[in-house]
């Protein structure tokens, strides 16, 4: 098998089981839970408190012991996480698996990218990361579906149980079955302490992105939006449900759909990314996050169901062209020694915006409305436009 082949497979199962959790997660937190808008924000914000503390550890266990291993664990926590959330549908328990799913994400993130990368060695990474993105969110179609027929004949929280389990095997899986035959390990000499040898690793990773001007404004960027996905995440949900009074009996069908299209879209629209534009990546972000503030704000003020439901559609579809095009751009400009480390700082940048975003946007939401906290997101992807234009004159500058 090729090594593409091995990360498409991996990494769509993995999405498509953690689809089926996302697809009903909102109703499990607001009917099966209870959970007030508030609530909903801050189990964001404990995650990506998590992600936040653990990104740079876990990226120096991804660049010192291996990906596979570190994928492994990311994995197994994950369905961990999952398992505890199923089982106990309460704030605690919620609350206590968001941080584990947080620490599990930042074993995956970047070690996943830096795998891959190795072992093409830095080849048709473009190709690669937008076939990912395609074949990720086919999973989570497939996600949506399984979720939803396993609902329907049980429950939601039996739902979630289930791809705690199935995630569990994935791990262990993928543990038996990922070759990892272009690794470079970072060693250090038997004179220099294990503290100071993590502290140079993670002064060479801050190094690659402060040299390199690309790198810096993709950073901003990571951080804009980190600021602005946790409250468009967690507030989206709420919003149908409690905004369009969407009846219970009905909420795991009409969620289901709005996940299918979504995904669908996305792929239709990767495809085309990948086939008309020749790396011309900052011209496609803003073009698309441009098209996301109308989007976004549409969707947050509509109070006609069929616009409020093309216009969410729109936004979801345009919010999922930014990682794989980040992804790309930001490895083609990273060395192999050391890239998951470096990696796990984009990661953690991420993770500050979504912990000072996350609050903000979930106490607006509260004392006003769950659209007023919806549309306030958008402050935070008008300055994104800004940094694109001044990559892509960077670009030009040198073309």
């Amino acid at each position: 098998m090729k090594i593409q082949n091995t990360y498409y497979a991996i990494t769509s199962s993995r999405s498509l089981l953690i689809q089926m959790v996302f697809t009903l997660n909102a109703i499990y937190y607001v009917i099966n839970a209870g959970l007030n808008p508030l609530q909903l924000v801050l189990i964001g914000t404990i995650m990506e408190v998590a992600v936040f503390l653990c990104e740079m550890p876990t990226g120096l266990v991804a660049d010192h012991f291996g990906r596979k291993r570190s994928l492994f664990i990311g994995t197994f926590i994950i369905g961990i996480a999952h398992l505890l959330e199923g089982i106990f549908p309460a704030f605690w328990s919620i609350a206590i698996a968001s941080g584990l799913w947080g620490l599990g994400w930042t074993f995956i993130s970047g070690a996943e990218e830096a795998w891959i990368a190795d072992e093409l060695e830095g080849r048709n990474l473009d190709s690669v990361f937008l076939k990912g993105a395609q074949f990720r969110s086919l999973g989570r179609f497939f996600g949506i579906l399984l979720s939803v027929c396993i609902a329907t004949l049980f429950s939601v929280q039996v739902t979630i149980i289930i791809a705690g389990i199935l995630l569990v095997l994935l791990a262990f899986g993928a543990l038996f079955t990922m070759p990892e035959t272009k690794f470079v390990k970072i060693s250090r000499k038997k004179d220099i302490s294990a503290i100071h040898h993590l502290i140079t690793t993670i002064r060479h990773g801050a190094r690659q992105i402060k040299g390199n001007t690309m790198l810096v404004s993709i950073a901003i960027i990571t951080i804009l939006l980190g600021l602005a996905s946790e409250g468009f995440d967690r507030l989206w949900g709420a919003h149908f449900i409690e905004d369009f009074h969407i009846p219970e009996a009905e909420s795991i069908y009409w969620f289901g759909a709005f996940y299918a299209v979504a995904f669908l879209l996305n792929i239709v629209v990767l495809r085309f990314v990948e086939r008309r534009f020749n790396k011309n990546y900052p011209v496609i972000l803003l073009i698309s996050n441009g098209l996301l503030i109308f989007a976004m704000l549409a969707f947050a003020f509509s109070s006609n169901f069929l616009l409020a439901l093309i216009t969410f559609w729109i936004a979801g579809t345009l919010r999922d062209v930014n990682y794989p095009l980040m992804s790309v751009m930001t490895n083609e400009r990273l060395e192999a020694k050391g890239r998951a480390t470096a990696l796990s700082m984009f990661g953690q940048l991420d993770a500050i915006g979504q912990i000072a975003g996350g609050p903000i946007i979930g106490l607006l939401a509260l004392y006003t409305t769950i659209a007023s906290g919806i549309a306030s997101t958008v402050v935070f992807i008008l300055p994104i436009l800004f940094f694109l234009v001044l990559m892509q004159r960077k670009i030009n500058n040198f073309s």
